[in-house]
């Protein structure tokens, strides 16, 4: 594995703390901005409503206040799912694959480290290998600097590797890992032959007998299908979850 060409970009210190990074950051600016903007409007148009005694400009003004309310609490809950919910669903997910400590195991679009930090720390002999292409679009500050800080904070850097690849080719032999995850990464991919394609590399890359677990806001009745077509058994979806506050779904298969 050493000698496999990888780029991995040191960060200068270690952190003291692992910081798994904000999700959906533009969308969570947005929430806040549009909050604090209608709630502005609300509050001005209450004043003039009052001055000029307009009683439908003190309703439209309620209704816009509330309105910024709304998308401020909307904002705290995701915010709450990117600090505290989204690692207790990790925890849920790592419990569902029950490593024993001895797999090689895989991180399919690891981001900030959350599921391969997650991971390595219930190996002992095992060995944990995050791959992303570090996009800020979905994730706030992700880099593969900022993911090793994460991975020294954690204490587990003899036992993670992190490369820059693309998971509709993973730069990896067949059957190599014998559990691969996947967190909130392959409905990035717009289009559906696209996330077929990486589909079929974890499945590729899996070993018999491997397991794969794949958590996901959308397209989940897709990854059914194609794990299922590709031959894996016991391919089942759980119910929604929201701990990550997104209606969450974790799909898991054997090989």
């Amino acid at each position: 594995m050493n000698n496999q060409p990888h780029i991995m970009q040191q960060a200068s210190e270690a952190m003291p703390q692992a910081r798994y990074g904000i999700d959906a950051p533009t969308v969570l600016r947005n929430l806040v901005v549009l909050g604090i903007g209608c709630i502005a409007v609300g509050i001005a148009a209450q004043f003039v409503a009052y001055a000029q005694r307009l009683g439908w400009l003190a309703v439209a003004g309620g209704i816009c206040a509330v309105s910024g309310a709304w998308f401020l609490m909307s904002a705290g809950v995701m915010l709450w799912g990117s600090l505290i919910g989204k690692m207790r669903l990790r925890d849920r997910v790592l419990a569902l694959v029950e490593l024993r400590g001895d797999e090689m195991v895989l991180d399919v679009g690891c981001g900030h480290g959350l599921m391969v930090i997650g991971a390595a720390r219930r190996l002992g002999s095992g060995r944990a290998v995050g791959i992303d292409i570090w996009s800020n679009v979905d994730q706030a500050s992700n880099s593969a600097g900022a993911t090793m800080a994460n991975v020294r904070a954690g204490g587990v850097e003899d036992r993670v590797e992190l490369r820059t690849a693309d998971m509709r080719e993973l730069p990896f032999p067949d059957g190599m890992f014998d559990v691969i995850l996947s967190s909130w990464a392959i409905h990035n991919l717009n289009a559906p032959e696209e996330r077929e394609r990486a589909l079929r590399e974890i499945v590729r890359v899996l070993k018999p007998g491997g397991r794969v677990a794949i958590v996901d806001i959308q397209h989940t009745a897709q990854y059914l299908s194609v794990l299922q077509a590709a031959g894996l058994r016991d391919v089942r979806r759980f119910g929604r979850s929201f701990l990550f506050v997104i209606p969450t779904h974790i799909v898991t298969a054997a090989k």
